[in-house]
């Protein structure tokens, strides 16, 4: 007899919705995780950081009226014990969703302990041996410390600390120009630190649509974030007063101080600690657990979803994955997961929001496709926010239909659910034009963009000569209303 139907290897995002799903539908369900429930996502991921850059963002706003005021504005750096301290409140206030004892109310056996593989079907937590004929590994990342000389035995910062800083830092080395990167860097430069952000990449944001990562670059080098793209760092040394950090772009090598490095340079899979191999499993060179699109790993008993399986890194595919789980286990459902459309969005700002194809992805994968972009300068509520440097784009293949969106632009994430629709469903681009959208919102971008594809094929001298023979229409349009203008 196994002492349980279903254990959850991991209390984050992904592993816990596996477990609630579950438990609630009559599973004998047990979650194991090993520090906090709530996971990466809570402590120091998601949460930590969207409350860090929205507290950056008001001291952002706070300097930004210094015009505006009569006797000018100066605004002090940070105080980094009052940010921590809201930050933990955040965390604090959203943690209850994610406790030991909710879990148990809805029926779960929670282990709070480090768990181990005994065999295939059996975990070892703190001495005590759990069984079940479906295991679900959910054990998440961590982040990934590159080969720099120096690096570890300088002190380096990772997301682990970075928000549960004793003081502001004076200046700060980002190693890494991803999203994770961006959006602390562009936060701390905000709170007062000195910035330069390292990527090795030739752009920022290197998944990202080039054209619209020079939008968020442009907004970083008028913060004051000094970015340096195509570069290396070849050595982290500490100083008296910091670390000396060699980098090389190309041929040239500088050396700059920081007092801080932090690496935001990839993850890694916690899989390392599992014992896999007693379970006939082995990780890939990151620690990750490879899976198929059912997400079942090489033993076809043991799922791995979320971070562990090293796919998507979000949390929104955590979910995605989790409930494909919960399905296949819970209901005997069948399914499969399709990573075809998966969005995502860098919380900088201006905010980068894709989903789908890119010009460049599509281009790559053989499809034929063109963009249609629209400017926020074409849009009136941008020049009331002062957003007016985004850009929006759509990407339509040969039969005019949306196959990507990409939106930089103040709270471009909020701006993505009508390119949700649009993508998975195959939306012709003249959709955007049938709902009435409210004056003056950011969302007229999406009607401009198609009315600006379509005036031409409207409003043309074929179509005018047309409704003239057909309804004695008189106007001869707008070229000779110029021509009229000009005598």
């Amino acid at each position: 007899m196994r002492t349980h139907d279903l254990i959850v290897l991991g209390g984050g995002a992904a592993g816990l919705s596996v477990a609630s799903g579950c438990a609630q539908l009559g599973l004998k369900t047990a979650v194991v995780e090993r520090e906090h429930m709530g996971g990466d996502c809570l402590h120091y991921g998601c949460v930590p950081s969207k409350t860090l850059i929205h507290l950056a963002s008001r001291f952002a706003a706070a300097r930004g009226v210094d015009g505006f005021v009569r006797d000018g504005l100066s605004v002090p750096p940070a105080e980094m014990p009052a940010i921590n301290k809201q930050i933990a409140g955040v965390v604090a206030a959203i943690a209850h969703h994610d406790s030991p004892e909710r879990f148990r109310r809805l029926g779960a056996d929670v282990y709070l302990g480090a768990a181990v593989f005994r065999s295939a079907y059996e975990i070892e937590v703190d001495g005590e041996l759990l069984s079940a004929g479906r295991i679900v590994v959910a054990t998440g990342s961590r982040a990934a410390l590159p080969p720099i000389p120096g690096l570890r035995e300088s002190g380096c910062l990772t997301n682990r600390d970075v928000f549960n800083l004793p003081e502001l830092p004076a200046s700060l080395l980002v190693i890494g120009g991803g999203p994770i990167g961006v959006e602390l860097g562009q936060a701390f430069r905000r709170l007062g630190s000195e910035v330069t952000i390292v990527e090795m990449a030739s752009q920022i944001l290197p998944r990202d649509d080039e054209e619209l990562a020079a939008v968020v670059a442009d907004r970083l080098r008028r913060d004051g974030v000094r970015v340096i793209a195509g570069a290396t760092v070849e050595q982290v040394t500490n100083t008296a007063h910091g670390r000396a950090v060699t980098v090389r772009k190309q041929q040239e090598i500088e050396n700059i101080h920081a007092e801080q490095v932090l690496v935001a340079a990839g993850r890694q899979g916690n899989a390392d600690g599992l014992a896999l191999a007693r379970a006939g499993l082995e990780a890939d060179r990151s620690g990750f657990i490879p899976v198929d699109d059912k997400l079942q790993s090489a033993v076809k008993h043991i799922s791995a979803i979320g971070d562990a399986n090293g796919r998507w890194l979000f949390t929104h595919v955590a979910g995605a994955e989790a409930a494909l789980v919960v399905r296949r286990l819970a209901l005997h459902a069948g399914g499969r997961i399709n990573y075809r459309n998966v969005p995502w969005v860098s919380y900088t700002d201006p905010e980068l929001a894709a989903v789908g194809h890119s010009e460049a992805s599509a281009a790559a994968a053989g499809i034929r496709a063109r963009a249609v972009r629209q400017r926020f300068d074409g849009v009136d509520r941008a020049h009331t926010e002062g957003a007016i440097e985004g850009l929006l784009k759509v990407v339509l293949d040969r039969r005019d239909r949306v196959i990507g969106v990409q939106i930089a632009v103040r709270g471009a994430g909020e701006l993505l659910a009508p390119a949700l629709h649009a993508v998975k469903q195959g939306w012709k681009l003249s959709r955007f034009r049938e709902a009435m959208i409210p004056y003056p919102t950011m969302s007229e971008a999406f009607g401009k963009a198609a009315s600006s594809e379509l005036a031409p094929k409207l409003f043309n001298p074929t179509v005018r000569k047309i409704l003239r023979g057909l309804f004695r229409y008189r106007g001869g349009g707008p070229v000779a209303a110029e021509a009229r203008e000009a005598k």
